[in-house]
Protein backbone atom coordinates (compact mmCIF):
# COMPACT_ATOMS: atom_id res chain seq x y z
CA UNK A 1 0.00 0.00 0.00
CA UNK A 2 2.92 2.32 0.81
CA UNK A 3 4.27 1.80 -2.73
CA UNK A 4 0.93 2.85 -4.23
CA UNK A 5 0.76 5.93 -2.02
CA UNK A 6 4.24 6.97 -3.14
CA UNK A 7 3.31 6.32 -6.78
CA UNK A 8 0.27 8.55 -6.42
CA UNK A 9 2.38 11.27 -4.85
CA UNK A 10 4.82 11.04 -7.77
CA UNK A 11 1.93 11.18 -10.19
CA UNK A 12 0.56 14.35 -8.57
CA UNK A 13 4.00 15.94 -8.47
CA UNK A 14 4.32 15.43 -12.23
CA UNK A 15 0.81 16.35 -13.31
CA UNK A 16 -0.52 19.12 -11.01
CA UNK A 17 0.83 22.01 -8.94
CA UNK A 18 1.86 21.04 -5.42
CA UNK A 19 -1.00 22.93 -3.69
CA UNK A 20 -3.47 20.41 -5.09
CA UNK A 21 -1.82 17.61 -3.05
CA UNK A 22 -3.91 17.79 0.11
CA UNK A 23 -3.71 16.13 3.48
CA UNK A 24 -6.13 13.46 2.21
CA UNK A 25 -3.50 12.34 -0.32
CA UNK A 26 -0.78 12.32 2.32
CA UNK A 27 -2.90 9.93 4.37
CA UNK A 28 -3.33 7.47 1.50
CA UNK A 29 -6.62 8.91 0.15
CA UNK A 30 -7.12 10.13 -3.41
CA UNK A 31 -8.87 13.39 -4.21
CA UNK A 32 -11.45 13.44 -7.00
CA UNK A 33 -9.51 16.32 -8.59
CA UNK A 34 -6.73 13.90 -9.55
CA UNK A 35 -6.13 14.05 -13.34
CA UNK A 36 -7.24 10.97 -15.25
CA UNK A 37 -5.16 11.32 -18.45
CA UNK A 38 -2.41 8.92 -17.39
CA UNK A 39 0.25 8.24 -20.05
CA UNK A 40 3.01 5.68 -20.51
CA UNK A 41 5.53 8.45 -19.79
CA UNK A 42 3.88 9.05 -16.41
CA UNK A 43 4.37 5.40 -15.46
CA UNK A 44 8.03 5.50 -16.50
CA UNK A 45 8.52 8.69 -14.47
CA UNK A 46 7.27 6.94 -11.31
CA UNK A 47 10.71 5.64 -10.37
CA UNK A 48 9.34 3.53 -7.56
CA UNK A 49 7.64 1.37 -10.21
CA UNK A 50 11.06 0.44 -11.56
CA UNK A 51 10.32 0.63 -15.30
CA UNK A 52 12.32 2.08 -18.18
CA UNK A 53 11.87 2.39 -21.95
CA UNK A 54 13.97 0.31 -24.37
CA UNK A 55 12.06 1.09 -27.60
CA UNK A 56 9.17 3.12 -28.98
CA UNK A 57 9.92 6.29 -27.01
CA UNK A 58 7.93 8.25 -29.60
CA UNK A 59 4.74 6.70 -28.18
CA UNK A 60 5.27 7.58 -24.51
CA UNK A 61 2.39 10.05 -24.75
CA UNK A 62 -0.05 7.14 -25.32
CA UNK A 63 -2.97 7.30 -22.88
CA UNK A 64 -3.27 4.36 -20.44
CA UNK A 65 -6.76 3.57 -19.16
CA UNK A 66 -5.99 0.10 -17.76
CA UNK A 67 -3.14 -2.36 -17.27
CA UNK A 68 -3.77 -6.03 -17.90
CA UNK A 69 -1.54 -9.10 -17.51
CA UNK A 70 -1.77 -11.67 -20.33
CA UNK A 71 0.48 -14.57 -21.35
CA UNK A 72 -1.61 -15.92 -24.25
CA UNK A 73 -0.17 -16.09 -27.77
CA UNK A 74 -2.67 -13.50 -29.06
CA UNK A 75 -2.94 -10.84 -26.32
CA UNK A 76 -4.39 -8.28 -28.79
CA UNK A 77 -7.62 -10.29 -28.69
CA UNK A 78 -7.89 -9.88 -24.93
CA UNK A 79 -6.96 -6.23 -24.44
CA UNK A 80 -8.73 -3.14 -25.70
CA UNK A 81 -7.40 0.15 -27.04
CA UNK A 82 -5.35 2.28 -24.63
CA UNK A 83 -4.65 -0.65 -22.31
CA UNK A 84 -1.11 -1.54 -21.19
CA UNK A 85 -0.03 -5.17 -21.71
CA UNK A 86 1.93 -6.58 -18.77
CA UNK A 87 3.79 -9.85 -19.40
CA UNK A 88 6.65 -11.90 -18.08
CA UNK A 89 7.47 -12.50 -21.75
CA UNK A 90 5.81 -15.90 -22.17
CA UNK A 91 3.52 -14.50 -24.89
CA UNK A 92 6.43 -13.07 -26.91
CA UNK A 93 7.50 -15.36 -29.80
CA UNK A 94 11.16 -16.29 -30.25
CA UNK A 95 11.54 -15.95 -34.01
CA UNK A 96 12.63 -12.57 -35.42
CA UNK A 97 9.84 -12.37 -38.00
CA UNK A 98 7.13 -13.30 -35.50
CA UNK A 99 8.43 -10.76 -32.97
CA UNK A 100 8.04 -8.04 -35.61
CA UNK A 101 4.48 -9.24 -36.37
CA UNK A 102 3.81 -9.30 -32.60
CA UNK A 103 4.59 -5.59 -32.32
CA UNK A 104 2.56 -4.84 -35.47
CA UNK A 105 -0.55 -6.61 -34.18
CA UNK A 106 -0.34 -4.92 -30.77
CA UNK A 107 -0.10 -1.56 -32.53
CA UNK A 108 -3.03 -2.34 -34.83
CA UNK A 109 -5.16 -3.23 -31.80
CA UNK A 110 -4.45 0.20 -30.27
CA UNK A 111 -2.62 -1.22 -27.23
CA UNK A 112 -0.90 1.60 -25.27
CA UNK A 113 2.38 -0.30 -24.85
CA UNK A 114 3.97 -3.44 -23.42
CA UNK A 115 5.64 -3.80 -20.00
CA UNK A 116 7.95 -6.84 -19.81
CA UNK A 117 9.21 -8.24 -16.52
CA UNK A 118 12.98 -8.65 -16.33
CA UNK A 119 12.83 -12.02 -14.53
CA UNK A 120 14.49 -13.80 -17.50
CA UNK A 121 11.33 -15.59 -18.68
CA UNK A 122 11.11 -13.53 -21.88
CA UNK A 123 12.98 -14.71 -24.98
CA UNK A 124 15.77 -12.46 -26.29
CA UNK A 125 14.23 -9.35 -27.83
CA UNK A 126 15.62 -9.07 -31.35
CA UNK A 127 16.93 -5.79 -32.80
CA UNK A 128 14.28 -6.14 -35.54
CA UNK A 129 11.49 -6.18 -32.94
CA UNK A 130 12.83 -3.11 -31.16
CA UNK A 131 13.38 -1.30 -34.48
CA UNK A 132 9.76 -2.02 -35.45
CA UNK A 133 8.60 -0.65 -32.09
CA UNK A 134 10.61 2.53 -32.75
CA UNK A 135 9.18 2.84 -36.26
CA UNK A 136 5.61 2.44 -35.00
CA UNK A 137 6.10 4.55 -31.84
CA UNK A 138 5.01 1.58 -29.74
CA UNK A 139 6.47 1.81 -26.20
CA UNK A 140 8.36 -1.26 -24.93
CA UNK A 141 9.10 -1.08 -21.19
CA UNK A 142 11.21 -3.29 -18.99
CA UNK A 143 9.90 -3.62 -15.41
CA UNK A 144 12.13 -4.57 -12.50
CA UNK A 145 11.50 -8.00 -11.03
CA UNK A 146 11.17 -6.26 -7.67
CA UNK A 147 8.01 -4.51 -8.88
CA UNK A 148 4.92 -6.72 -8.83
CA UNK A 149 2.55 -6.24 -11.74
CA UNK A 150 -0.16 -5.60 -9.18
CA UNK A 151 1.61 -2.37 -8.18
CA UNK A 152 1.73 -1.21 -11.78
CA UNK A 153 -1.92 -2.16 -12.27
CA UNK A 154 -3.03 -0.38 -9.10
CA UNK A 155 -1.20 2.79 -10.09
CA UNK A 156 -3.17 2.81 -13.35
CA UNK A 157 -6.39 1.98 -11.49
CA UNK A 158 -5.92 4.91 -9.11
CA UNK A 159 -5.46 7.26 -12.06
CA UNK A 160 -8.60 5.85 -13.67
CA UNK A 161 -10.64 6.08 -10.48
CA UNK A 162 -12.06 9.48 -11.30
CA UNK A 163 -13.59 8.01 -14.48
CA UNK A 164 -15.58 5.34 -12.64
CA UNK A 165 -18.54 7.54 -11.73
CA UNK A 166 -19.01 8.57 -15.36
CA UNK A 167 -18.63 4.94 -16.45
CA UNK A 168 -21.28 3.81 -13.98
CA UNK A 169 -23.52 6.58 -15.24
CA UNK A 170 -22.95 5.40 -18.81
CA UNK A 171 -23.75 1.81 -17.78
CA UNK A 172 -27.00 3.00 -16.24
CA UNK A 173 -27.86 4.80 -19.47
CA UNK A 174 -27.09 1.70 -21.55
CA UNK A 175 -29.46 -0.44 -19.51
CA UNK A 176 -32.09 2.27 -19.55
CA UNK A 177 -31.74 2.30 -23.36
CA UNK A 178 -32.26 -1.49 -23.40
CA UNK A 179 -35.33 -1.18 -21.20
CA UNK A 180 -36.91 1.69 -23.12
CA UNK A 181 -36.15 0.15 -26.54
CA UNK A 182 -39.01 -2.28 -25.96
CA UNK A 183 -41.38 0.65 -25.43
CA UNK A 184 -40.58 2.62 -28.60
CA UNK A 185 -40.37 1.88 -32.30
CA UNK A 186 -36.62 2.52 -32.46
CA UNK A 187 -34.59 -0.71 -32.30
CA UNK A 188 -32.17 -1.47 -29.47
CA UNK A 189 -29.27 -1.47 -31.92
CA UNK A 190 -30.15 2.00 -33.15
CA UNK A 191 -30.62 3.34 -29.62
CA UNK A 192 -27.24 1.97 -28.53
CA UNK A 193 -25.65 3.43 -31.67
CA UNK A 194 -26.97 6.84 -30.67
CA UNK A 195 -25.82 6.43 -27.06
CA UNK A 196 -22.26 5.36 -27.98
CA UNK A 197 -22.08 7.79 -30.94
CA UNK A 198 -21.20 5.06 -33.46
CA UNK A 199 -23.28 3.41 -36.17
CA UNK A 200 -23.35 -0.21 -35.05
CA UNK A 201 -24.29 -3.25 -37.11
CA UNK A 202 -24.61 -6.98 -36.51
CA UNK A 203 -23.44 -9.32 -39.28
CA UNK A 204 -24.03 -13.07 -39.52
CA UNK A 205 -20.62 -14.01 -40.91
CA UNK A 206 -21.70 -17.56 -41.79
CA UNK A 207 -24.40 -16.49 -44.24
CA UNK A 208 -23.30 -12.93 -45.00
CA UNK A 209 -26.45 -11.20 -43.77
CA UNK A 210 -27.02 -8.13 -41.63
CA UNK A 211 -29.03 -8.83 -38.48
CA UNK A 212 -31.24 -6.35 -36.55
CA UNK A 213 -31.29 -3.74 -39.34
CA UNK A 214 -33.75 -1.62 -37.39
CA UNK A 215 -33.37 1.74 -39.14
CA UNK A 216 -29.57 1.99 -39.15
CA UNK A 217 -28.21 2.59 -42.67
CA UNK A 218 -27.21 -0.87 -43.92
CA UNK A 219 -23.61 -1.97 -44.37
CA UNK A 220 -22.37 -2.19 -47.92
CA UNK A 221 -22.29 -5.66 -49.47
CA UNK A 222 -18.56 -5.16 -50.05
CA UNK A 223 -17.81 -4.69 -46.35
CA UNK A 224 -19.92 -7.72 -45.41
CA UNK A 225 -18.16 -9.83 -48.05
CA UNK A 226 -14.72 -8.74 -46.82
CA UNK A 227 -15.61 -9.52 -43.21
CA UNK A 228 -16.99 -12.96 -44.09
CA UNK A 229 -13.90 -13.76 -46.14
CA UNK A 230 -11.55 -12.80 -43.30
CA UNK A 231 -13.26 -15.08 -40.76
CA UNK A 232 -14.18 -17.92 -43.12
CA UNK A 233 -11.52 -20.20 -41.63
CA UNK A 234 -12.33 -19.32 -38.01
CA UNK A 235 -16.13 -19.68 -37.88
CA UNK A 236 -15.90 -22.25 -35.09
CA UNK A 237 -14.13 -19.65 -32.91
CA UNK A 238 -14.47 -16.11 -34.15
CA UNK A 239 -11.70 -13.62 -33.28
CA UNK A 240 -12.57 -11.47 -30.27
CA UNK A 241 -11.67 -8.33 -32.25
CA UNK A 242 -10.89 -7.76 -35.93
CA UNK A 243 -9.98 -4.63 -37.88
CA UNK A 244 -9.43 -4.00 -41.59
CA UNK A 245 -9.73 -1.10 -44.00
CA UNK A 246 -12.30 -0.52 -46.72
CA UNK A 247 -11.04 2.31 -48.86
CA UNK A 248 -10.47 5.23 -46.50
CA UNK A 249 -12.66 3.76 -43.75
CA UNK A 250 -11.62 1.44 -40.95
CA UNK A 251 -13.89 -1.50 -40.05
CA UNK A 252 -13.82 -2.85 -36.49
CA UNK A 253 -15.68 -6.04 -35.55
CA UNK A 254 -16.18 -7.90 -32.26
CA UNK A 255 -17.49 -11.45 -31.82
CA UNK A 256 -20.89 -11.81 -30.15
CA UNK A 257 -21.73 -14.69 -27.77
CA UNK A 258 -24.73 -16.02 -29.72
CA UNK A 259 -25.66 -19.42 -31.16
CA UNK A 260 -25.48 -17.78 -34.58
CA UNK A 261 -22.03 -16.77 -35.81
CA UNK A 262 -22.43 -13.02 -35.49
CA UNK A 263 -20.11 -10.04 -35.07
CA UNK A 264 -20.79 -6.49 -33.93
CA UNK A 265 -19.42 -4.09 -36.56
CA UNK A 266 -18.67 -0.36 -36.63
CA UNK A 267 -17.03 1.82 -39.29
CA UNK A 268 -14.97 4.96 -38.73
CA UNK A 269 -12.11 7.02 -40.10
CA UNK A 270 -9.72 4.97 -37.92
CA UNK A 271 -9.96 1.92 -35.63
CA UNK A 272 -13.15 2.46 -33.67
CA UNK A 273 -12.21 3.47 -30.13
CA UNK A 274 -15.18 2.58 -27.96
CA UNK A 275 -14.73 2.65 -24.20
CA UNK A 276 -14.23 -1.03 -23.35
CA UNK A 277 -16.45 -0.71 -20.27
CA UNK A 278 -19.38 0.51 -22.33
CA UNK A 279 -18.58 -1.77 -25.25
CA UNK A 280 -18.64 -5.00 -23.23
CA UNK A 281 -22.07 -4.17 -21.84
CA UNK A 282 -23.34 -3.05 -25.24
CA UNK A 283 -22.11 -6.35 -26.71
CA UNK A 284 -23.99 -8.27 -24.05
CA UNK A 285 -27.20 -6.32 -24.59
CA UNK A 286 -27.02 -6.68 -28.37
CA UNK A 287 -26.19 -10.39 -28.09
CA UNK A 288 -29.27 -10.92 -25.92
CA UNK A 289 -31.40 -9.09 -28.50
CA UNK A 290 -29.94 -11.15 -31.37
CA UNK A 291 -30.52 -14.36 -29.43
CA UNK A 292 -34.08 -13.44 -28.50
CA UNK A 293 -34.98 -12.36 -32.03
CA UNK A 294 -33.35 -15.41 -33.65
CA UNK A 295 -34.91 -17.95 -31.30
CA UNK A 296 -38.33 -16.37 -31.74
CA UNK A 297 -37.96 -16.47 -35.53
CA UNK A 298 -36.78 -20.09 -35.50
CA UNK A 299 -39.83 -21.01 -33.41
CA UNK A 300 -42.13 -19.23 -35.85
CA UNK A 301 -40.40 -20.99 -38.78
CA UNK A 302 -41.27 -24.36 -37.25
CA UNK A 303 -44.88 -23.31 -36.70
CA UNK A 304 -45.03 -22.13 -40.33
CA UNK A 305 -43.51 -25.41 -41.52
CA UNK A 306 -46.21 -27.42 -39.74
CA UNK A 307 -48.90 -25.22 -41.30
CA UNK A 308 -47.50 -25.55 -44.82
CA UNK A 309 -47.25 -29.34 -44.52
CA UNK A 310 -50.85 -29.49 -43.34
CA UNK A 311 -51.97 -27.38 -46.30
CA UNK A 312 -50.08 -29.68 -48.70
CA UNK A 313 -51.57 -32.78 -47.05
CA UNK A 314 -55.04 -31.27 -47.21
CA UNK A 315 -55.57 -31.55 -43.44
CA UNK A 316 -56.07 -27.78 -43.08
CA UNK A 317 -58.66 -26.02 -45.23
CA UNK A 318 -58.80 -22.42 -46.41
CA UNK A 319 -60.92 -21.12 -43.52
CA UNK A 320 -58.70 -22.66 -40.86
CA UNK A 321 -55.51 -21.55 -42.61
CA UNK A 322 -56.56 -17.91 -43.08
CA UNK A 323 -55.91 -16.60 -39.53
CA UNK A 324 -52.61 -18.48 -39.38
CA UNK A 325 -51.53 -16.98 -42.70
CA UNK A 326 -52.40 -13.55 -41.32
CA UNK A 327 -50.23 -14.28 -38.30
CA UNK A 328 -47.36 -15.23 -40.64
CA UNK A 329 -47.85 -11.96 -42.54
CA UNK A 330 -48.68 -13.45 -45.96
CA UNK A 331 -52.50 -13.43 -46.06
CA UNK A 332 -54.60 -11.77 -48.76
CA UNK A 333 -51.94 -11.70 -51.45
CA UNK A 334 -50.64 -13.68 -54.40
CA UNK A 335 -47.95 -16.23 -53.55
CA UNK A 336 -45.09 -17.90 -55.33
CA UNK A 337 -43.09 -20.93 -54.17
CA UNK A 338 -39.33 -21.33 -54.51
CA UNK A 339 -37.83 -24.82 -54.40
CA UNK A 340 -34.20 -25.76 -53.61
CA UNK A 341 -32.12 -28.61 -52.21
CA UNK A 342 -33.32 -29.44 -48.70
CA UNK A 343 -29.82 -28.91 -47.26
CA UNK A 344 -30.21 -25.15 -47.90
CA UNK A 345 -33.33 -24.66 -45.75
CA UNK A 346 -31.49 -22.99 -42.84
CA UNK A 347 -29.63 -20.70 -45.24
CA UNK A 348 -32.88 -19.68 -46.97
CA UNK A 349 -34.61 -19.02 -43.66
CA UNK A 350 -31.67 -16.94 -42.41
CA UNK A 351 -31.28 -14.84 -45.56
CA UNK A 352 -34.98 -14.08 -45.94
CA UNK A 353 -35.56 -13.77 -42.20
CA UNK A 354 -32.79 -11.19 -41.80
CA UNK A 355 -34.41 -9.32 -44.67
CA UNK A 356 -37.68 -9.41 -42.65
CA UNK A 357 -39.54 -11.13 -45.50
CA UNK A 358 -42.71 -12.96 -44.32
CA UNK A 359 -42.56 -16.62 -45.44
CA UNK A 360 -43.69 -20.18 -44.86
CA UNK A 361 -41.06 -22.86 -45.43
CA UNK A 362 -40.65 -26.61 -45.09
CA UNK A 363 -38.79 -29.68 -46.33
CA UNK A 364 -40.50 -32.48 -48.24
CA UNK A 365 -38.29 -35.34 -49.28
CA UNK A 366 -35.05 -34.04 -50.76
CA UNK A 367 -36.39 -30.57 -51.60
CA UNK A 368 -36.98 -27.47 -49.52
CA UNK A 369 -39.77 -24.99 -50.25
CA UNK A 370 -40.44 -21.39 -49.25
CA UNK A 371 -43.76 -19.64 -49.93
CA UNK A 372 -43.72 -15.84 -50.03
CA UNK A 373 -45.67 -12.91 -51.46
CA UNK A 374 -45.27 -12.63 -55.23
CA UNK A 375 -44.45 -8.93 -54.74
CA UNK A 376 -41.29 -9.95 -52.83
CA UNK A 377 -40.19 -12.58 -55.34
CA UNK A 378 -37.67 -10.70 -57.51
CA UNK A 379 -35.35 -9.36 -54.76
CA UNK A 380 -35.59 -12.62 -52.81
CA UNK A 381 -34.74 -14.77 -55.84
CA UNK A 382 -31.81 -12.45 -56.55
CA UNK A 383 -30.53 -12.83 -52.97
CA UNK A 384 -30.94 -16.61 -52.84
CA UNK A 385 -29.42 -17.26 -56.28
CA UNK A 386 -26.16 -15.72 -55.04
CA UNK A 387 -25.88 -18.50 -52.43
CA UNK A 388 -27.71 -21.51 -53.91
CA UNK A 389 -26.84 -23.23 -57.19
CA UNK A 390 -30.33 -24.14 -58.45
CA UNK A 391 -33.74 -22.62 -57.72
CA UNK A 392 -37.15 -23.55 -59.06
CA UNK A 393 -39.89 -20.90 -59.07
CA UNK A 394 -43.62 -21.62 -59.37
CA UNK A 395 -46.29 -19.57 -61.02
CA UNK A 396 -48.33 -17.28 -58.75
CA UNK A 397 -51.49 -18.33 -56.93
CA UNK A 398 -53.86 -16.61 -54.53
CA UNK A 399 -55.84 -19.50 -53.05
CA UNK A 400 -54.89 -21.93 -50.29
CA UNK A 401 -56.28 -24.82 -52.34
CA UNK A 402 -53.73 -24.16 -55.09
CA UNK A 403 -50.67 -24.03 -52.79
CA UNK A 404 -49.96 -27.77 -53.21
CA UNK A 405 -49.90 -27.21 -56.98
CA UNK A 406 -47.57 -24.26 -56.43
CA UNK A 407 -45.11 -26.50 -54.58
CA UNK A 408 -45.28 -29.11 -57.38
CA UNK A 409 -44.62 -26.43 -59.97
CA UNK A 410 -41.60 -25.18 -58.03
CA UNK A 411 -40.30 -28.73 -57.76
CA UNK A 412 -40.74 -29.26 -61.47
CA UNK A 413 -38.90 -26.02 -62.25
CA UNK A 414 -36.09 -27.11 -59.90
CA UNK A 415 -35.75 -30.37 -61.81
CA UNK A 416 -35.43 -28.39 -65.02
CA UNK A 417 -32.81 -26.07 -63.42
CA UNK A 418 -30.78 -29.07 -62.31
CA UNK A 419 -31.07 -30.68 -65.73
CA UNK A 420 -29.63 -27.76 -67.71
CA UNK A 421 -27.53 -26.16 -64.95
CA UNK A 422 -29.62 -22.99 -64.72
CA UNK A 423 -29.35 -20.86 -61.58
CA UNK A 424 -33.08 -20.12 -61.67
CA UNK A 425 -35.87 -21.84 -63.61
CA UNK A 426 -39.47 -20.62 -63.63
CA UNK A 427 -42.37 -23.01 -64.03
CA UNK A 428 -43.94 -21.06 -66.88
CA UNK A 429 -40.81 -21.28 -69.03
CA UNK A 430 -38.69 -24.03 -67.45
CA UNK A 431 -40.02 -27.10 -69.18
CA UNK A 432 -38.15 -27.99 -72.40
CA UNK A 433 -40.24 -28.68 -75.48
CA UNK A 434 -40.03 -32.42 -74.89
CA UNK A 435 -41.50 -32.11 -71.36
CA UNK A 436 -45.19 -31.44 -70.58
CA UNK A 437 -45.90 -27.94 -69.33
CA UNK A 438 -48.84 -28.56 -66.95
CA UNK A 439 -49.53 -30.92 -64.05
CA UNK A 440 -52.25 -32.63 -66.06
CA UNK A 441 -49.97 -33.14 -69.05
CA UNK A 442 -47.29 -34.51 -66.71
CA UNK A 443 -49.72 -37.08 -65.32
CA UNK A 444 -50.63 -38.31 -68.79
CA UNK A 445 -46.98 -38.36 -69.90
CA UNK A 446 -45.99 -40.46 -66.91
CA UNK A 447 -48.92 -42.85 -67.44
CA UNK A 448 -48.16 -43.24 -71.13
CA UNK A 449 -44.68 -44.65 -70.45
CA UNK A 450 -44.79 -45.95 -66.89
CA UNK A 451 -48.47 -46.83 -66.49
CA UNK A 452 -47.91 -50.62 -66.58
CA UNK A 453 -45.16 -50.36 -63.97
CA UNK A 454 -47.28 -48.14 -61.73
CA UNK A 455 -50.22 -50.56 -61.87
CA UNK A 456 -47.95 -53.57 -61.37
CA UNK A 457 -46.29 -52.02 -58.29
CA UNK A 458 -49.65 -51.12 -56.77
CA UNK A 459 -51.13 -54.57 -57.37
CA UNK A 460 -48.09 -56.59 -56.26
CA UNK A 461 -46.52 -54.25 -53.72
CA UNK A 462 -43.26 -54.25 -55.66
CA UNK A 463 -40.80 -51.41 -56.33
CA UNK A 464 -40.20 -51.54 -60.06
CA UNK A 465 -40.53 -47.73 -60.41
CA UNK A 466 -38.02 -47.20 -57.59
CA UNK A 467 -35.68 -49.77 -59.12
CA UNK A 468 -35.78 -48.07 -62.53
CA UNK A 469 -35.23 -44.60 -61.08
CA UNK A 470 -32.31 -45.74 -58.92
CA UNK A 471 -30.74 -47.63 -61.84
CA UNK A 472 -30.86 -44.58 -64.12
CA UNK A 473 -29.83 -42.12 -61.40
CA UNK A 474 -26.72 -44.21 -60.73
CA UNK A 475 -25.83 -44.23 -64.44
CA UNK A 476 -26.95 -47.87 -64.89
CA UNK A 477 -24.35 -49.19 -62.45
CA UNK A 478 -25.43 -52.70 -61.43
CA UNK A 479 -23.28 -52.89 -58.30
CA UNK A 480 -24.20 -49.38 -57.05
CA UNK A 481 -27.91 -49.96 -57.70
CA UNK A 482 -27.94 -53.33 -55.93
CA UNK A 483 -26.11 -51.79 -52.95
CA UNK A 484 -28.46 -48.78 -52.79
CA UNK A 485 -31.56 -50.97 -52.91
CA UNK A 486 -29.93 -53.61 -50.66
CA UNK A 487 -30.78 -56.45 -53.06
CA UNK A 488 -28.75 -59.14 -54.85
CA UNK A 489 -27.55 -58.52 -58.41
CA UNK A 490 -29.70 -61.47 -59.55
CA UNK A 491 -32.76 -59.80 -58.03
CA UNK A 492 -31.87 -56.58 -59.85
CA UNK A 493 -31.51 -58.50 -63.14
CA UNK A 494 -34.92 -60.08 -62.65
CA UNK A 495 -36.54 -56.69 -61.94
CA UNK A 496 -34.98 -55.03 -64.99
CA UNK A 497 -36.22 -57.83 -67.23
CA UNK A 498 -39.68 -57.43 -65.75
CA UNK A 499 -39.55 -53.66 -66.41
CA UNK A 500 -38.59 -54.22 -70.04
CA UNK A 501 -41.35 -56.83 -70.47
CA UNK A 502 -44.07 -54.59 -69.00
CA UNK A 503 -43.07 -51.40 -70.84
CA UNK A 504 -41.84 -52.83 -74.11
CA UNK A 505 -38.73 -50.62 -73.78
CA UNK A 506 -35.08 -51.54 -73.26
CA UNK A 507 -32.80 -50.28 -70.46
CA UNK A 508 -29.94 -50.45 -72.98
CA UNK A 509 -31.46 -48.26 -75.68
CA UNK A 510 -30.55 -44.55 -75.54
CA UNK A 511 -33.97 -43.53 -76.89
CA UNK A 512 -35.84 -45.70 -74.40
CA UNK A 513 -33.64 -44.52 -71.53
CA UNK A 514 -34.45 -40.89 -72.44
CA UNK A 515 -38.18 -41.71 -72.43
CA UNK A 516 -37.89 -43.46 -69.08
CA UNK A 517 -36.01 -40.51 -67.58
CA UNK A 518 -38.44 -37.82 -68.77
CA UNK A 519 -41.38 -39.91 -67.61
CA UNK A 520 -39.83 -40.32 -64.16
CA UNK A 521 -39.39 -36.55 -63.88
CA UNK A 522 -43.01 -36.03 -64.87
CA UNK A 523 -44.10 -38.69 -62.37
CA UNK A 524 -42.32 -36.97 -59.46
CA UNK A 525 -44.20 -33.75 -60.18
CA UNK A 526 -47.58 -35.22 -60.98
CA UNK A 527 -48.04 -37.41 -57.90
CA UNK A 528 -51.14 -36.61 -55.90
CA UNK A 529 -49.08 -35.85 -52.75
CA UNK A 530 -45.83 -33.90 -52.47
CA UNK A 531 -44.56 -36.60 -50.09
CA UNK A 532 -44.65 -39.17 -52.87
Amino acid sequence: MELIRIAVLWYHRLKVPSPVISESVQHGMVRSEMPSELTVADLVAMRQLGSHTIAGAGGLDHKVVWAHSCELDDPWHWLAADELLMTTGMCIPRERRRQVEFIQKLTQAGIAGIAIGDDLKAPPLTPAMLAEADALDFPVLIVSHATPFSALGRAVAVAAQSEQVSRIARLSRLYEVARSATLVETSLLQRLSEELAYDMHVVDVEFGTEVLGGGVAPLSARVIAQLCERVADTLARLPARLTFTDGSASVTAWALPTHRRCMLVTIGESDVDVDVFGLLHAQSLIAIDVERTSREREHNDEIGSALLLQIVDGTVGSDAAQPRLEQAGIADTKWITISFDAAHLRRVRTILGDRATPTLSCVIGEEGYVVLAAADSDPCIHLLSAHIANLGVSGSTSTVQRLPDSLRQARWALQAARADGSAVAEYSTAAPLFLPRTITDAHFAARAILGELMDHDEANQLQLIETLETFLTLDRSWSATAAKLMIHRQTLAHRLKRIEALTGRSTRSSADIASFWMALIALRISRGTMRG
